[in-house]
């Protein structure tokens, strides 16, 4: 069910009614069928079976490794089962500790293994099928594996890294097992962010989802105004852009695209991507908020930033912050990085002993954001670009401050700072066109046909409204962006427009919500032919 359609409309509407007429205490299980709902009426029942899997596995592998801490709490108190206490020794406790240790980690590795294994087998088995065919086909094997296709279930990335996050902080005792199934079964598929998050902390999303909410006019109003600002970012922009992206890398080698025709809608995409996606989390918060609940951020103000890793620290941040606890720190923090580094600030020197590891260990976990995002060889030279420019800023950070210094460049300088913009999201956008076409192959040859002809006349001579959209809808497009780039500049500054027009009064209120709503409805790109079911990130 799409986020854009009346039938979700219809559905949320419904939610909502029934959530605020209900005793508080049974909000969370209105939540828990509406959100089962959602997830029966979006995917295949032949998928359910593996969301069901992820709940029950993860709630007992908690739920286990809870007990043995419990156990493990109660030895080193001294407390037996006969109700005596005798207090253990220093040696006792560390054995105490060892053991319980030991065996949570058993419980962690075969669950993680479980569902990191679902993910990977419905994921990304048929492309290690494919190329192991290709492999065993040129060394001149007659073996083939099958290759198989699977129905992917709704948001299998999400809530595969949402709960594996939830089980790795009960095991590191961050927080107590979840002891009520149903409530594992509602954190792992609260239906605003099972289609594309973002990825949830049980310790952020716990307590709203299972506490009791009253009815917040001004969150409601404040929710509203989110979702109708992201329904305008993906139905007016994005499925503008779109048309236009398309057109340009679906025809390329067709009609000969070449030059700054590739140029522009390669920086197109990254407008449409950020529309598309921003603006699908502008609906889910939205909606979140209308139930009380608000969601961890996941975009800043992206295209803001001035370097790659700033970058990365705005955009999909829930995705950014989840690699950054559970893969970089423990690649970093590991021993064989510290023997690393250690020798490696003996025989090299401090700096490069310092810092070395941690480029090595983002660009790790780089090609794995790369490779999360599909199973193609373009989406791992994604990875290699983006850990590429990222660990780079890493390993020469201290250079690269000593040569502004030497060239007096003033760092709080606006025209620094615009330069330092403009190069990160030139940089960004040539590393995310991938997106766009089918393989490695086409990659290549877009890259080819980029730098084959020198014509900025296109951005003059009409050229760009052959590209599947009038001049009326091109302009109309290029006002909007213009719009959504002026409404994030406000936002930078630490105001929301959202939160200034929620606070006027009635009539005002509701003038811009008829014209948003008016907006959307004229504007919007939907009729015949048109299909919108599904955002990017989606598919991720």
């Amino acid at each position: 069910m799409a986020f854009f359609s009346w039938q979700f409309i219809l559905f949320l509407t419904c939610s909502l009614v029934i959530y605020y007429l209900v005793p508080g205490r049974f909000q969370w299980m209105v939540l828990l069928v509406s959100s089962t709902w959602y997830y029966l009426n979006g995917g295949s029942l032949r998928t359910v079976i593996y969301v069901l899997v992820t709940i029950v596995t993860t709630f007992l592998g908690a739920y286990f490794m809870d007990r043995i801490q419990s156990g493990v709490d109660a030895r080193l108190k001294g407390k037996k089962a006969d109700g005596t206490v005798v207090k253990p020794t220093r040696e006792e406790k560390k054995q105490y500790k060892a053991e319980g240790q030991k065996r949570k980690r058993r419980i962690l590795i075969l669950v993680l293994l479980i569902n990191f294994g679902i993910l990977l087998v419905l994921k990304y088995g048929n492309f290690f099928a494919v190329n192991m065919n290709g492999l065993l086909s040129g060394l001149g094997a007659r073996q083939r594996l099958p290759e198989l296709r699977f129905l992917l279930p709704l948001g299998l990335s999400f809530y595969t890294f949402q709960t594996m996050g939830y089980l790795i902080d009960v095991y590191r005792g961050k927080y107590a097992a979840e002891k009520n199934i149903f409530r594992m079964a509602l954190f792992t598929t609260y239906f605003p962010s099972i289609l594309q998050g973002p990825i949830n902390r049980y310790d952020d999303l716990s307590g709203q989802l299972f506490e009791p909410h009253k009815f917040d006019d001004m969150r409601f109003r404040e929710g509203i105004l989110r979702m109708l600002w992201g329904f305008f970012k993906k139905m007016i922009i994005a499925e503008r852009a779109v048309i236009i992206v398309n057109e340009i890398f679906d025809g390329f080698v067709q009609h000969r695209y070449q030059g700054f025709t590739l140029v522009f809608g390669i920086l197109l995409y990254g407008v449409q991507l950020y529309a598309d996606f921003a603006g699908g989390m502008d609906i889910i918060f939205g909606a979140s908020e209308m139930f009380g609940i608000r969601l961890r951020e996941n975009f800043r103000q992206p295209y803001m930033a001035r370097s790659i890793s700033e970058f990365w620290q705005r955009w999909h941040m829930s995705l950014g912050n989840w690699m950054k606890d559970y893969v970089f720190y423990p690649i970093a923090l590991s021993r064989p990085f510290a023997k690393m580094q250690k020798t490696l600030k003996k025989k090299v020197n401090p700096y490069f002993g310092k810092v070395f590891p941690s480029f090595l260990a983002s660009f790790m976990v780089f090609i794995l954001v790369g490779i999360w995002h599909g199973a193609n060889w373009k989406f791992v030279f994604y990875g290699i670009y983006q850990a590429t420019f990222v660990s780079t800023e890493t390993l020469f950070e201290k250079p690269y401050a000593d040569m502004r210094k030497f060239f007096h460049v003033r760092e709080e300088a606006a025209g620094w700072k615009l330069f330092q913009m403009i190069r990160t999201l030139t940089i960004l956008s040539f590393g995310r066109f991938v997106d766009v076409v089918p393989n490695m192959d086409d990659v290549i040859r877009v890259i080819k046909a980029v730098f084959s002809k020198f014509n900025p006349w296109i951005f003059f001579d009409g050229s760009l409204y052959e590209h599947g959209v009038n001049e009326t809808n091109f302009n109309l497009m290029v006002l909007l962006i213009i719009l959504m780039a002026v409404v994030d500049v406000i936002n930078e500054r630490g105001k929301t427009v959202r939160g200034v027009i929620a606070r006027q009064q009635f009539p005002f209120r509701w003038a811009v919500y008829l014209t948003a709503i008016a907006a959307v409805a004229v504007f919007g790109m939907y009729g015949p032919g048109f299909d919108m079911a599904s955002f990017i990130y989606a598919q991720f």
